[in-house]
């Protein structure tokens, strides 16, 4: 009788067990909450930006192109917002640096010097490469192939890299984000101002974003 109760109570347990996988599943899709809300981004004409201006909803991330986070957002996460909510109109996406380090700061100077045109096609270059020229022995070296292939030859990447004015406002950028909108790691995200930090899902966003475009 004791042994029947001992296996008794070891398969409610497992069934207990059993039962709670749906139920975490179901959760998945749940975005977390935000911490914060910033009223005013001070979006501007020198942002860099996808989506019509007039969007409802604004999303505004703030990433380091050495963050392997950022990196996997890049590559399994914004194809598929921009495919389904910036492509179609639905939302306004404004990328914005805020370097972790030397190296991120000098992509992200080579990122602008490229041109408006060819941004975020090195923005995007960056981040699916991240592991192969963030790690090389040359960093440096390695970006500045990548920036060939780009069609940004070696003397303008030079160049590029000694622009104290870029420098400079690339880091008041980060400046701002840290002192006003309190954004302490990458990436960051701000949905109309309610600020997420680390990373989210695609169907995370799905569910946060769907739900705002129908209130």
């Amino acid at each position: 009788m004791r042994d029947m109760l001992k296996y008794t109570a070891v398969w409610a347990a497992a069934l207990l067990l059993l039962t709670a996988v749906p139920a975490a599943a179901q959760n998945t899709a749940q975005p977390p909450q935000p911490h914060g809300n910033v009223a005013d981004l001070k979006v501007t004409d020198k942002d860099y930006t996808l989506g019509p201006k007039d969007a409802k909803i604004v999303l505004v991330e703030y990433a380091s192109l050495t963050c392997s986070h950022c990196a996997q957002f890049h590559t399994q996460v914004l194809p598929g917002l921009k495919k389904e909510f910036i492509d179609t109109g639905k939302i306004r996406y404004i990328y914005r640096d805020f370097p972790l380090d030397r190296l991120a700061l000098g992509a992200a100077m080579i990122a602008q010097c490229s041109g408006r045109d060819t941004f975020f096609g090195f923005i995007e270059t960056f981040y699916e490469s991240q592991s192969n020229w963030a790690r090389a022995p040359n960093p440096a070296r390695a970006l500045a192939k990548l920036a060939r292939l780009g069609g940004m030859s070696q003397n303008d990447f030079d160049q590029c890299l000694q622009n104290v004015d870029i420098q400079n406002e690339i880091l008041q950028q980060r400046l701002q984000a840290s002192n006003d909108f309190k954004v302490q790691s990458t990436p960051t995200v701000f949905v109309n101002g309610d600020r997420y930090s680390g990373g989210m899902s695609l169907d995370q966003f799905r569910t946060l974003l769907n739900g705002m475009i129908s209130e």
